[in-house]
């Protein structure tokens, strides 16, 4: 693993002129232009693989000693290299399999523990690595294994005659798979970039790095010498349309589908993507210092990780001189000033803001960053041009180099950003509207109307219409295939680095509110509607209830007044306590070993502090950082003042205790999603799932996590479903609820029976229950809800 690779690093097809395709005459290569399913021929399909596999196999050369496998990224928010060199293998043949294109797994093992990436929630979870992961050598030997599958299926197997029914065919999952590991070739490369540079040599075969890196660059930039000025040019208001046809014969993912038609109004918008001498400016002026630029939620993610520059940056000289040189993906070289700032969403606000007050931009009509709609109206008109037909999207005509020549830096026509000003403007006048680098949006990511889930992936798009993901739109210098289509729609969380940049917009000066694609969103989403509204009302009372519902889920797990009133003999008060009984009943009653539990869907916390009686330890997991910041306090302190509503706007105040009995000790507390469990949880003798099925956006993504072989639970122990299944096309889309629908014949489906035929190749239900439960609105008004509780064992 050091130097340049030998041939038994190669499971595919070797980077080399005239045996591997995109490769070019100097042994460099490039990506292919993206597969047409209607016309695609099997060799062509094949091809479009061979460059795919290859391109990660070339850009994973770049890594060297096992160091650079098994070292973790400096923000601890991502698996280390090793698990991205075999993740996307593992994905070909999960989906092969769930499209009937294979019978059965290569090794289980590998396809579980590879199977499912992080997102990570916040920039100070530090808990994603803890995991003893396999040899490299093992994991080339597996993705030999894999290669030879994939190309069987593409030579050989019948279903690809069903091509051109596009979603509806069984070769759907091919493109599926080589789309996916595309996106993970761009968010590798992104890793390399953090890597230490001595872990990382450039590979002979890679594309080059733009010819502009052959420029000596000055320590101080000069505006206009060694940057361009970016001026404003305006943009007549237009009406644009969000979503792909799904007529147009090529693989998208879920989130590009559905029609939304966008009146946007008249803007201007910088030119250029802001480039890092204009940075420079924001930098050397202390504006990573001063909180008055940053929004709050920026500004702890600056001040937890001390930032000063951009993260590329490298400091030369003593902090005061602000010199800099610029790492790229394999190696440090003179900052190229011309080239677009790369920075994540918090950073770009920030500089907006700044550039703002500098610019003496009035009150209300401050910069701000592209929308995903305006993004679109700053675009060539030739997209727009249906009669164009598949023309009409550059990446199916151009491979990289022919792109990077003629339209973009895009689909690695080389190896780095370029120039803000190298390549010619759309019809709208500006320049890198798509290529360079992706451009953060105000948008938050989420599901245009006509959404539809794919079924052999559910959760690809949905776990992320949470408002905590912003849109990118555009494309990067490494986005290829899909990435790189005029239809693709990206997204990050504000603090994720990627190949990103941005632009400025000066708002419409007459009506300049903020109007986004998420703005009124119908769903689904994750919790509770995460989305912007039209009325600014409507934003207060969506704060104000996110307030509300803390205070009722705290009163409902720790609250100590008491209805005293019972429905059908039982109980109503005390609904941990009672849930904390039963389980202990139901450990001993099965015979059930108590060294871990894991509540999924914790809240914020009375029932992990429940089970911490009784396991040795217990993983209290939530998707809602309120929830779990308020359950950390009470297991810090003891307890934690709340208020709930009494009369009208009138509150009523109240103390959450930690119960007497809990084990503080034993209890840690994850911000996580649960249809995104990280293998490094392990498994549990027992997972309750309390009241949390009928809110995911895909109950059965997270229910497939729990059994086979490598699942959560462990053989012999207990998988716990309390539900109202209160199922809700906010929440849940129709096609995925577990029951309460007719099937196709006509038949009731309940979501028992939607249970048992999920679990019931894993599990055997052993129990059944009635927990009912009681959520205060106010003083005189209560939600009764009447869980049905379920009790599942592992079969051994």
């Amino acid at each position: 693993l050091e130097g340049p690779r030998g041939d038994d690093w190669w499971t595919g097809r070797k980077p080399v002129y005239g045996e591997c395709p995109g490769v070019d005459a100097n042994n460099k290569i490039s990506s292919l232009p993206y597969v047409n399913m209607a016309t695609a021929t099997r060799q062509q399909l094949r091809d479009y693989f061979d460059n795919t596999w290859a391109i990660t196999e070339t850009l994973f050369a770049s890594l060297q000693t096992e160091e650079a496998f098994y070292r973790p990224p400096y923000h601890h928010l991502r698996h280390p290299k090793i698990f991205y060199y075999a993740h996307p293998a593992t994905v070909y043949v999960n989906k092969f399999r769930v499209a009937g294109l294979i019978s059965g797994p290569i090794n289980e093992y590998f396809e579980h523990i590879f199977e499912t990436g992080v997102d990570e929630m916040k920039w100070d979870d530090m808990s994603k690595n803890n995991m003893v992961w396999p040899s490299v050598s093992e994991i080339t030997a597996y993705r030999k294994q894999v290669y030879n599958m994939i190309v069987d299926v593409i030579e050989n197997h019948p279903a690809f005659e069903t091509r051109a029914q596009l979603e509806n065919s069984p070769f759907w999952a091919v493109l599926l798979g080589t789309e996916h590991e595309r996106i993970h070739i761009e968010t590798s490369s992104v890793l390399i970039r953090e890597l230490p540079s001595r872990l990382v040599r450039r590979p002979e075969n890679m594309a080059e790095y733009h010819a502009s890196t052959k420029r000596s660059g000055a320590l101080t930039p000069t505006r206009g010498v060694d940057f361009p000025e970016n001026e404003f040019v305006g943009v007549a208001s237009t009406r644009v349309q969000l979503g792909k046809p799904r007529s147009f014969p090529t693989f998208g993912w879920d989130n590009e589908y559905g029609q939304k038609a966008m009146q946007v109004k008249s803007f201007r918008v910088s030119k250029y993507k802001v480039s890092n001498g204009e940075f420079h400016e924001f930098v050397k002026s202390g504006g990573y210092a001063e909180k008055k630029f940053w929004t709050a939620e920026g500004w702890q993610w600056r001040s937890f990780r001390n930032v000063r520059h951009p993260t590329y940056w490298v400091p030369t000289g003593p902090a005061g001189l602000h010199q800099y040189k610029l790492r790229n993906t394999f190696d440090l070289a003179d900052m190229q000033w011309d080239w677009p700032a790369v920075v994540n969403y918090h950073e770009a606000k920030a500089y907006a803001t700044w550039k703002s007050q500098k610019d003496g931009q009035a009150a209300g009509r401050e910069y701000r960053l592209l929308t995903e709609a305006e993004h679109k109206a700053i675009c060539d008109d030739s997209i727009f041009q249906e009669s164009l037909g598949v023309a009409r999207d550059p990446v199916m005509m151009l491979g990289g180099q022919q792109m990077l020549q003629q339209v973009a830096n895009l689909n690695l026509g080389c190896m780095s950003e370029s120039p803000v000003n190298a390549l010619p403007p759309t019809s709208a006048g500006v320049h890198d509207a798509a290529g360079n680098v992706w451009e953060w949006c105000e948008d938050h990511f989420n599901a245009l109307p006509g959404f539809k889930i794919h079924p052999y992936y559910e959760d690809f798009s949905l776990p992320c219409f949470d408002g905590q993901h912003n849109v990118i739109m555009g494309g990067s210098f490494i986005s290829t295939g899909d990435e790189a289509s005029i239809f693709a729609r990206f997204h990050f969380r504000p603090h994720f680095h990627q190949h990103s940049g941005f632009r400025l917009v000066e708002p419409n000066q007459e009506d300049p509110a903020l109007v986004t694609s998420c703005m009124d969103n119908a769903g689904p989403f994750v919790g509770v509607n995460p989305f912007r509204r039209s009325k600014e009302a409507d934003n207060t009372v969506a704060r104000y209830s996110e307030k509300q519902t803390l205070g009722q889920f705290l009163h409902l797990h720790f609250g100590k007044a008491k209805l005293g009133l019972s429905s059908g003999g039982a109980d109503i008060d005390n609904y941990p306590e009672r849930v904390g009984a039963w389980i202990q009943s139901l450990t001993q009653r099965f015979n059930v070993k108590t060294s871990r539990a894991l509540d999924l869907g914790c809240g914020p916390g009375g029932i992990t502090f429940q089970l911490s009686n009784i396991f040795d330890k217990t993983i209290g997991i939530d998707l809602s950082a309120a929830f779990i910041e308020a359950a950390s306090k009470i297991q810090a302190e003891g307890e934690l003042p709340y208020s709930v509503l009494s009369d009208g706007v009138l509150a009523e105040d109240f103390v959450a205790e930690r119960p007497r009995k809990a084990r503080p000790n034993n209890v840690q507390f994850k911000q996580m999603d649960a249809l995104c469990l990280s293998p490094s949880l392990g498994a549990f003798d027992l997972v309750f799932l309390g009241n949390l099925i009928d809110r995911l956006p895909s109950p059965n993504g997270c229910l497939s996590r729990m059994g086979g072989e490598r699942g959560m639970v462990r053989p012999g122990g207990l998988l716990v479903i309390t539900s109202p299944f209160s199922w809700d096309r906010q929440f849940t889309p129709q096609e995925l609820w577990l029951g309460g629908y007719t099937d196709a014949e006509g038949r009731p489906v309940s979501s028992m029976d939607g249970l048992k035929d999920t679990l019931g190749p894993s599990f055997e239900l052993v129990d059944t229950t009635t927990l009912p439960l009681v959520i205060r609105d106010h003083a005189r008004k209560y939600q009764l809800l009447f869980s049905q509780g379920s009790v599942w064992r592992k079969k051994v």
